[in-house]
């Protein structure tokens, strides 16, 4: 049995590679280059490093050019235009699960296998994408986005352990990067500045020109130094008198920044696009996330006929969702799909 492991260089998926050779697998180890920058080479080093010391072979995949045009212009547009990008499930999408399983099937090996904190299930005709034993580290949210033909030949080993029983089993080995710190920021940029690495991208565009800071009447409360600043449920940094103000929406074509009380920015129903389902559609009650770090939120999920679209209506109210980012529903532990709220 064979099976290729993305091999990032982190603890997560050298663990991963240790527990699939322990399993007796044949593991090839896949680093896939996603941008020039240092930060870029010393995964590729570690990655490297990691393999010599379990003893596989490593394949070191150039994907900038689809990073650039799948990852990264979507989320400098993104930005540009007042929403708020999710890069992890662009990448997930388009960029890791792709090159791996494409590497799997060149290599034609049985399995490709990441670091992510998730479970699948597996049937004769169905795979299902679950929680993680982790809650604090689960990533199944960031994976609703993957083709179930390509889930069915995936495998997370990580996904009933905890973080701090992956480093563990790290250290007891003697995989060197055990220690290593977690990544807290977005891959491709470095310090988590996306400000200034938009900035180089942007400079002189109007995503960075101050414009007006108006309520929901169109009144005049202040100004903002740029919309690239802002986000959706933002309160502090605002700089008005009165309130507290909250961000409603970000108007990129009139350069504005709307503003309501809290009140104001509650919804009780959203609109998505691009929805994804991983086994069949669902219709129905569900809990629902609007951000991958919120809590699962009760609500009934239904196609619209007339608006060709699916929308999701909460139970009660909710704060702050902003348009860009993805609305991931479930069933319990089980992940059933998602979409880009509208």
């Amino acid at each position: 049995m064979k099976c290729i492991v993305g091999l990032s260089g982190g603890v997560d998926s050298s663990t991963s590679a240790y527990l699939m050779k322990k399993k007796g697998y044949d593991v090839i180890g896949c680093t896939l280059k996603l941008f020039n920058n240092e930060k870029a080479e010393t995964s590729i080093r570690d990655a490297k490093s990691v393999a010599d010391f379990l003893n596989i072979p490593i394949k070191v995949v150039d994907c900038t050019e689809d990073f650039i045009k799948y990852v990264i212009n979507y989320f400098i547009d993104y930005y540009k235009s007042g929403k708020t990008p999710s890069p992890c499930i662009m990448c997930n999408e388009f960029i890791k699960f792709k090159y791996l399983n494409a590497l799997r099937e060149e290599q034609k090996a049985d399995l490709l296998v990441t670091g992510h904190y998730a479970k699948l299930k597996k049937y004769d005709n169905r795979t299902e994408l679950h929680q993680g034993k982790d809650n604090k580290r689960d990533q199944s949210y960031f994976l609703y986005t993957v083709n179930g033909n390509i889930l069915a030949y995936a495998e997370f080993p990580l996904g009933n352990y905890s973080k701090s029983d992956t480093r563990a089993i790290a250290k007891e080995v003697g995989i060197q990067v055990a220690a290593k710190p977690d990544s807290q920021d977005i891959c491709f940029i470095q310090n988590n500045d996306y400000i200034s690495f938009i900035k180089r991208k942007l400079e002189g565009t109007f995503a960075f020109k101050p414009g007006n800071i108006v309520d929901m009447n169109g009144k005049i409360l202040g100004q903002h130094n740029g919309i690239i600043n802002y986000t959706i449920g933002q309160r502090r940094g605002l700089g008005l008198s009165g309130g507290p103000f909250f961000v409603y929406k970000i108007d990129a074509k009139q350069n504005e920044i709307i503003v309501s009380d809290k009140e104001g920015i509650k919804v009780k129903k959203i609109a998505l696009n691009n929805t994804k389902f991983i086994n069949e559609p669902f219709e129905g009650e569900c809990r629902v996330k609007i951000r991958s770090n919120g809590e699962k939120i009760k609500a009934h999920l239904q196609y619209d006929t007339i608006n060709v679209c699916w929308f999701v209506e909460f139970l009660e109210s909710e704060y702050g969702a902003a348009q860009g980012q993805h609305c991931v529903f479930f069933k319990d532990d089980q992940i059933l799909g998602g979409g880009e709220i509208k």
